[in-house]
């Protein structure tokens, strides 16, 4: 299984969604977390069968950020555990025995640096949530180097 978490700040150009399409088909990704996709409820249905996948769940964006979409191929089987503003949390099922595998949490930290804490605490919360093995990736707005600070063609 292949996976894709991207930060995608947007996917309002046609040029983006089609970027993202092709990388989607030529990498054959089983499950895609897209985060900031500045999507509302409405537009992430769009959005999922613009990139041609069959299956996905979207949490909208308010005002002018965020927005969350987890996106998955017929090969998937997802059981919804939780979700909010900051993130999708499913259950990976085995799909003959109805099994749950392993979990997947797709994250957005909490942009603002004053409320950050909140972002720790919910996945503080959500890792007490079930002892199947864990894959979290997304965005964690968490600045560890100096050197992240500056856009890449910056340098």
């Amino acid at each position: 299984m292949k996976i894709l978490s991207l930060n995608c700040r947007g996917l309002g150009q046609p040029e983006a969604v089609q970027e993202v399409r092709s990388f989607i088909q030529l990498h054959r990704l089983s499950l895609v977390f897209l985060s900031e996709t500045r999507c509302f409820n409405d537009s992430v249905e769009r959005l999922r069968r613009e990139l041609g996948l069959p299956f996905g769940l979207g949490v909208g964006c308010y005002g002018r950020g965020g927005g969350l979409a987890l996106l998955w191929t017929n090969e998937v089987c997802v059981k919804l555990q939780s979700y909010d503003k900051l993130h999708i949390d499913v259950m990976i099922v085995d799909r003959l025995s109805g099994a749950e595998m392993w979990r997947f949490t797709g994250f957005y930290g909490e942009p603002r640096r004053e409320r950050r804490h909140r972002s720790w605490e919910l996945l503080h919360f959500l890792s007490n949530q079930s002892s199947a093995p864990w894959l979290c990736a997304g965005d964690f707005n968490e600045i560890l180097d100096a050197t992240e600070q500056f856009d890449r063609w910056c340098a």
